[in-house]
This record gives C-alpha cells, structure tokens and sequence, in this order.
C-alpha cells in the first residue's frame, strides 16, 4: 500500500497545468477560461479544472504536505467567482451556464486548517457570499410546503419509485411552514455546446421539439450541474435519459452542501470578527437545516431524500415543467414568489447520506444514529467500495459503479456521526476501498475515475464517454485515506 501512495504522490505533477499567455492575451480565441495560478486536472479528457473534483484535489494535495499547489487551486476557484459570480462547471467558456455542487467554502476551510493564513479567509468571504447569491436567487431558489399532497407508501416494497414520482411515507413535523431550499437549474435551453450531438440525439428520441425539447434541455444541463450526470435519480416519469427532469426534483445532498457553506461562511466571518455577517449566515444555517430535517429526513428509512415539486401557489398555477424561467433572456423567474407543495421521493442513492457528512444530524444524536443504521442497512455498502444506488440503469451515476467522492464523504460522515457503529462501518469501508484501488492499480497501472462498488478492483461503465484515468479526485480520496489509515495505526500503537 505504500508503493501505491508513492506512485500516486508521484501523478500530481502529470496533473498539473498552466494557461497559456496566448490565452489571457487573447482569450476569444480560446474556450479556455484564463486562471492566474497552475493547477491540477482530473486527468484523461478532462484536460481543465472542474469545480467540485477540485475540493478532493485538495485534500490529496494537503495530505501529501502540497499546500502551495492546494492554495493556487483554491486561490483560482476564487477568481472564477470574483469574474463570473460563481465556480463554472469547469474552466471552459461553454461550462459558464451551469455550475457544480457548491464545496469552495470547504475547499477554503480545508486549506486554513493547515496554513493558518487569515488573509485567505479576508479574500475568500465576500466571495463566498457571492457564491452563496448565486445558489439563492432565480430559478435556483424554491420556496417549499410539505404536506399538501397524499403520502403514498411504496407498492413493492423494495423502497424504490419507479422514477413515476411516487413517494415515501414520512411525518413532517414542519408541514404548516414553507421552506426556502434551493435546486438545480442552468438557463441553458439548448444543446450543451460540449455534447450538442448527443442533446439533439436525445431530444430526437424522446420525439420533442420547439419549446419540450428547450425544457429537456434545461434539464439535461441541469442535471451536468448536479455533478450526477446522468443518473436514474433524476427520472421522473419513466426509466431512460429522456425523463430527466432535475428541475422538477429539490436535491437532499445540494441543500446539506449549502447548509454547511452557510455554517462555513459563519465561521470566517467569526474568525475575522465580522459579527453581523456570522449572525446572518448561522441564522440562515438554522433555517436551512429545520427545513431539511422537516420535509426531507424519512424516518422509514432512516435517510435524507430528495423532494418532487408538485403544483405551486401563489402567482403561478402551472406545474413545474412549465414554470422554469421559459423566459429566453430573463434570468428571473417567477418561480421566485411561488410555494410548491412536495413530494418525498424514494429510492436508494448514496445522495441520501450527504447531510450526514455536512452535520444535519448532530453528533451522537438518536438522528446520528437512526442515520447510519440506514447506511448500514441500504445495501450500498459492497466489498469493492460504495454503490451509488441500488439501480442498473445503465447510467454511470449508478449501480454498480462506485464514485471516489461519495466514498469519501460517507466514511467521514460515519466518523463525524458520533456514533460507536458509525466508527466501524467508516473503517469497514475505508479498507474495501483501498483494497480495491491497490487491485485495480496492479491490473490496470492506473488510477481509475470510477470503480465497481460489488468488484474489488472492477472499472466503472456506462455513460456518454468511456472510463477514464488519472485521476484527480481518485487519487485525492487514495491519499486522504491513507492519511487517515496511518494516522489511526499509530494511535493503535
């Protein structure tokens, strides 16, 4: 395991990049967006810096003592929002209409854990406010009711939904309240520029046109915003890439990453003595969270879920397919002022443990607790890693394919959680995925995007591109747990 740690220390500087001067002189000729400082690529086909690969990026690099490089990556996330008020999904011009989960508050407070330096902090907090408008306002920002609709128990009993929209049972302590939560939602209604062939491919398959093929559209750029693209949790309708309808659909893991930003913000600004802005933003916290937990938690299952728009009140009174902004060159919605009710979705997707890692369920707590009997019980947990769900639609953001990030999250959220099960059921996992890495490395030679969750040392599949190699956050998720692992070594010594 240590020969593999040295090799991968070894790929950060095959990762790393610079843009060119011709580039920042001359930039309409590029799709390249110009960044002032080097940094590191996934690797493969994605030959420039995404958003959220780069919060575990940094981890690797801090775990491999290369705090230089993990400050000009955070530093650069930094410009991207200062020049466009937000990360761009990646930086390329056409990833400017969407974004990706929400973690360079994270990033940030990952990097002063190890520097220090509180001028990072002075740079980065009117940016992360910045960041957080941007995942507050227009189409993004939903204004929810629980209750409202008939809860629907699960007609198969394999706690699944069929991606009809049907929903769990659940009691919602907050059904009275409207919460504001927020979705994904790009503006972008046409092809994405990146894979313009395979939008039209797709919008020729499901037999759309004109203003339905714009809306798939949104939803397909909207769902590349997710980080997921593409996956069966975005579904709603039927099973296929044709029912994806993001928009329609208000994100557990997306609320948790957004409720954990506004703590992080908080915590700058007390550290920088900015009191009012820390009591803004722990009071947003606060509201976010009780939302979370009132229509979001399932005590069925002892997990977080995403939530299904139904009909809005208020100023509109058409359903969500038809109230997404459909206002070419508005960028506000009505949507804005409208209370949806919702629905709980179903289904298993390691989406539904996120708030855990963000701290929604407060350590040690019956809701800490309750929470990873559910990961422990959810069929995720394989010998080759973790499944992203329990469905093989032969999209990558699912069975049987494990994802580095989402592995990384759960072992440290079990850690977090406080709870004595939470501990081993981290450990249990942390070792598979290792085992699995180091088998696929001594197949393979390389360091691999994704991984079979039931195969140790499996390659992941499906998708619209082929697997690919490198990797960044692969290779950041491998050195943080072999921190991890030697660090809980010589405690045991």
């Amino acid at each position: 395991m240590r020969d593999l740690g040295t090799a991968v220390h070894g790929l950060w500087k095959t990762l790393c990049r610079q843009v060119s001067p011709t580039v920042i002189n001359d930039t309409d000729r590029h799709t390249i967006l110009p960044l002032p400082h080097p940094f590191i690529v996934p690797g493969d086909r994605f030959r420039e810096c995404y958003n959220w690969d780069s919060y575990w990026i940094i981890r690797g690099l801090l775990a491999c003592d290369l705090v230089p490089a993990a400050e000009c990556l955070v530093r650069n996330l930094l410009h991207l929002v200062d020049v466009w008020g937000f990360v761009p999904n990646g930086a390329r011009q056409y990833y400017t209409n969407r974004s990706q989960p929400p973690l360079l508050s994270a990033m940030v407070l990952a990097l002063w854990n190890v520097s220090n330096d509180d001028s990072l902090l002075d740079d980065a907090l009117p940016l992360l406010v910045k960041q957080h408008r941007y995942w507050n306002a227009g189409n993004k920002a939903v204004r929810v009711r629980a209750g409202g609709q008939s809860k629907q128990e699960d007609d198969d009993g394999d706690g699944r939904d069929d991606r009809a929209g049907r929903s769990v049972k659940a009691s919602h302590e907050g059904a009275s309240e409207v919460f504001t939560l927020s979705r994904y939602h790009s503006d972008h209604y046409a092809p994405r520029p990146e894979s313009f062939r395979e939008d039209v491919q797709l919008a020729a398959m499901a037999g759309v046109s004109g203003r339905e093929a714009a809306l798939l559209f949104c939803d397909v750029a909207s769902a590349a915003e997710s980080g997921w693209d593409f996956s069966s949790r975005w579904f709603v309708g039927g099973d296929g890439l044709q029912y994806t309808r993001t928009t329609q659909i208000v994100p557990a893991d997306l609320n948790a990453w957004l409720y954990r930003m506004e703590r992080d913000i908080a915590a700058i600004a007390a550290q920088l003595g900015a009191t009012q802005l820390q009591n803004e933003f722990m009071a947003r916290a606060s509201a976010r969270l009780r939302g979370i937990n009132a229509v979001m938690w399932s005590a069925a299952d002892n997990c977080w879920h995403d939530l299904l728009l139904r009909e809005s009140r208020g100023t509109m009174s058409s359903a969500p397919a038809q109230d997404t902004a459909f206002l070419f060159g508005n960028s506000v919605s009505s949507a804005e002022s409208a209370v949806y009710d919702v629905e709980l979705r179903s289904g298993v997707f390691a989406s539904n443990w996120v708030p855990l890692w963000c701290g929604c369920a407060e350590p040690g707590s019956a809701l800490a607790e309750a929470a990873v009997m559910g990961l422990q019980a959810s069929g995720l947990v394989q010998p080759g890693g973790l499944l992203t769900s329990l469905y093989h639609s032969g999209e990558q953001w699912d069975a049987p394919n494990a994802w580095p990030p989402l592995v990384h999250m759960i072992i440290e959220a079990a850690v977090e959680s406080g709870v004595t099960n939470g501990t081993a059921l981290a450990n249990q996992l942390a070792d598979n995925w290792l085992h699995a890495n180091m088998v696929a490395w001594q197949a393979t030679g390389h360091m691999h995007e994704k991984y079979n969750g039931y195969v140790p040392g499996g390659i992941g599949r499906g998708g619209e591109y082929k697997p690919q190699v490198g990797f960044g956050w692969s290779n950041g998720v491998l050195m943080a747990l072999l921190e991890r692992k030697w660090k809980r070594a010589a405690r045991e010594t």
